[in-house]
């Protein structure tokens, strides 16, 4: 398959060198292509064999197609550092995936398979989460996606595990604190999967809130459950959103409206971190919930009024989850224009849908039980 090259690209500078040229609502997109080489030893349909190249590409491709990069500036990654890397994972997990790396492949953790190209493309991948979180927390744009593989959310500070090695978003926030004057971060995961490994990270950390919207099995209990609030100093900075599997549109809606909006302006943050999964799209072939892309545009049209409401510096996006290249891109395209305050556009993948009456209102309550359960700690 060819994929069109994308016009205007420029090589990955630090901020310094582009803060004069970019106007600070700019919003950009890093991209990964041609160093995200990694594929699991797998076939369709194995997990593993569903994250893959392709995402990026065909995604690319769609968003050059529907002219959707327009105003937007693209950077293209570079490769972090063991050091980077280090800030939030053990030097036995580091070390261990760079041996994997080595090697030729091996099994790092449970879907966590190596190949000989995971170095080169887990370093990159960080190396675009970090370029994001360095743009927007210099003000350089106000938003920034970064369009990386493989994943991070699901990677704790000792174990790769769920198609995740390092965990991106985790070690972006942890390096714009310490480099970018940045004290308080919000990190929003919508993913179809609980982000357990950027909660374990944050969990006993009180500047640093952890808001997790995933389908959850209520007849087989697992971590994510909405009464995991943190520990410490951090106790009431860890929210789950638990939803039933099958959870349509306005569920999503209510749970933004109802619980993420109110704790993230009530937190005040400096800055939103968004670990963007788009695997709760109902033709996902990893998740089993029912939402499409306009969700996504209504996510990030609130995450662009909570930024201007709370007078933050603004948000960066880095890709988690979303396997199938047919629907990433028009969820992509929703969340950029939803970041540009555009209206929600109307795509190929928002065919008719009847919602399932029962799975709203188990949510309503739920949701209910939420708001019970933090609000002490607002």
């Amino acid at each position: 398959m060819y994929i069109h090259p994308l016009k205007g690209y420029k090589e990955a500078f630090t901020p310094s060198q582009f803060d004069s040229t970019l106007p600070q609502d700019t919003i950009t997109l890093i991209d990964q292509s041609g160093s995200d080489k990694h594929v699991a030893p797998f076939l369709k349909p194995s997990l593993e064999a569903f994250e893959n190249p392709e995402r990026i590409e065909m995604t690319l491709q769609y968003l050059e197609e529907t002219k959707s990069l327009e105003g937007i500036k693209t950077f293209k990654t570079a490769q972090a550092t063991k050091e980077e890397a280090l800030l939030v994972h053990k030097p036995y997990l580091v070390q261990s995936v760079e041996l994997m790396s080595e090697l030729g492949g091996g099994v790092l953790g449970e879907a966590a398979w190596a190949s000989e190209d995971l170095w080169s493309s887990a370093m990159h991948a960080l190396g675009g989460a970090l370029l994001a979180g360095e743009l927007v927390a210099s003000k350089a744009c106000r938003h920034s996606f970064a369009l990386v593989r493989p994943p991070g959310h699901h990677a704790t500070t000792s174990s790769s595990m769920g198609l995740c090695f390092f965990n991106n978003v985790a070690i972006a926030v942890k390096k714009i604190q310490a480099e970018n004057g940045i004290r308080r971060v919000s990190i929003l995961d919508i993913d179809d999967h609980f982000g357990n490994g950027t909660s374990e990270i944050f969990y006993e950390d009180p500047n640093v809130q952890f808001i997790s919207i995933h389908e959850y099995d209520y007849m087989s209990y697992g971590i994510g459950h909405y009464r995991e609030v943190g520990h410490g100093n951090g106790c009431g900075t860890n929210i789950n959103i638990p939803l039933h599997m099958e959870s349509p549109d306005s569920s999503y809606q209510t749970a933004m409206d109802k619980v993420v909006a109110p704790a993230i302006e009530r937190f005040n943050p400096d800055i939103i971190a968004v670990s963007a999964g788009f695997d709760a799209h109902f033709a996902d072939p990893i998740g089993e919930m029912a939402i499409d892309s306009r969700t996504y545009w209504y996510i990030a049209s609130m995450v662009e009024r909570l930024v201007k409401s709370c007078d933050m510096k603004g948000s960066f996006w880095v890709l988690e989850g979303g396997y199938n290249p047919l629907t990433l891109g028009p969820c992509i395209r929703a969340t950029l224009e939803g970041l540009q305050g555009k209206p929600c556009p109307e795509l190929e993948d928002q065919e008719p849908r009847d919602e399932e009456e029962d799975v709203v209102k188990f949510n309503r309550r739920i949701i209910k039980r939420i708001l019970n359960t933090v609000s002490p700690f607002f």
